[in-house]
């Protein structure tokens, strides 16, 4: 069952202590309103909080919002040409959701073997934060 609000048991997992250091707009890009269905057909993921504004809602959630994945997705898709072509380690943490439809700002270090990147949205509403690195 998918339930909001639920504390669980333990200490959170840290999410690595990420310096951005200079971080500038790299690209921007609309969330359409129908991306959770759209992604759920190529996904099979069919998450009720990703379909549409009135399931959304039965699970506290004020209208749909994107899957993290795809977030993470469409990211590394306009980070194609700033990140090293291979051997490299990417990870992000989710902060907020990304409301359906919206704008969201990907912010990027400079291109290079490692790196930060944000990906915000309205009143500088932090989403997703990550890095990336060699591989060891």
């Amino acid at each position: 069952m998918l339930c909001r609000g639920v504390k669980v048991e333990g200490e959170a997992a840290d999410s690595g202590s990420q310096t951005p250091g200079t971080l500038t707009e790299l690209t921007r890009w609309k969330a359409p309103p129908d991306i959770g269905r759209r992604y759920a057909r190529v996904s099979g993921d069919y998450n009720p909080i990703h379909l549409s504004t009135p399931t959304a809602k039965l699970f506290g959630f004020p209208q749909a919002i994107a899957h993290g994945l795809w977030n993470k997705a469409r990211t590394l898709a306009a980070l194609a040409e700033h990140l090293p072509a291979a051997n490299i380690e990417i990870d992000v943490a989710f902060m907020k959701p990304v409301r359906l439809p919206s704008e969201v700002i990907l912010m990027s270090s400079a291109a290079g073997s490692s790196g930060t990147l944000e990906l915000k949205g309205a009143g500088d509403i932090q989403h997703m934060l990550g890095q990336w690195q060699p591989t060891a």
